[in-house]
């Protein structure tokens, strides 16, 4: 039977909308917070970097900024044009660098973040090669949250690929997920495999496939639901072809 009233547009909870509505209280809400934050954190170093903040700066300003996000509950001062977790999160960060820019310190970091893991040695390394001549703080930030999304989606799907027992057809096939790809790649691949060049194709099309969805899934789950992730994933997808 058909579903009717509310269940019929129920929408199942992204981990942005949870944070939201509960404004960052609750175990539910603490976890998916804490989640976003360790998934998200480097495009905002990445702009403060690309704003000229020197390392040390750009990694306390990050840290600070992350302390305050949860101590201080700015969530609240979240809505609905605010939809995309991006578009907050820049929004807040450059209002507290503008107002913590004289009051930097090492005594910021702790609290609640020390349950986030930041890496910022791997970080600057990141930076340093990720960096265009040219580009704007905003499009480097955009950029790597772009890049963020489709690590993320490869992570997921490498999990899934280890869980079934094929680790090894996922890493050949993993380069050519985002590449077009001829005749003599699948020939290569289905020759790494002992399979047909066809079969190989097949199997590729699928996992291509199945990486678009999961990159879906996680643009999903930085935007309120009922919001057109199609919009977000083309903006995206045209981030990351200006460094192409």
């Amino acid at each position: 039977m058909e579903k009717t009233g509310s269940d019929k547009h129920a929408f199942q909870p992204t981990r942005w909308t949870l944070v939201l509505d509960v404004k960052g209280e609750g175990e539910d809400a603490e976890k998916a917070l804490e989640e976003l934050c360790e998934s998200y954190w480097f495009p905002l170093y990445a702009f403060a970097r690309g704003a000229n903040w020197n390392s040390a700066d750009a990694e306390d300003l990050v840290q600070g900024f992350f302390v305050k996000l949860v101590e201080k509950r700015m969530f609240e001062s979240a809505d609905q044009e605010k939809g995309k977790l991006r578009t907050f999160l820049l929004t807040a960060f450059r209002r507290y660098a503008k107002d913590e820019a004289v009051k930097l310190n090492a005594a910021k970091r702790g609290g609640k973040t020390e349950k986030i893991s930041f890496d910022y040695t791997e970080a600057e390394s990141w930076y340093s090669e990720e960096r265009v001549e040219g580009e704007s703080p905003e499009q480097l930030y955009d950029r790597q949250w772009a890049l963020t999304v489709i690590e993320k989606a490869l992570e997921s799907l490498e999990q899934h690929a280890e869980s079934r027992g094929k680790s090894k057809e996922f890493q050949l096939m993993k380069p050519l997920l985002m590449e077009e790809t001829g005749k003599e790649e699948f020939e290569k691949v289905g020759a790494a495999l002992g399979m047909t060049a066809n079969a190989a194709k097949i199997q590729i099309h699928r996992l291509r496939s199945r990486f678009r969805e999961t990159v879906r899934a996680e643009i999903r789950e930085t935007q309120l639901d009922g919001t057109d992730e199609d919009d977000e994933l083309r903006y995206l997808m045209a981030q990351l072809s200006r460094s192409a």
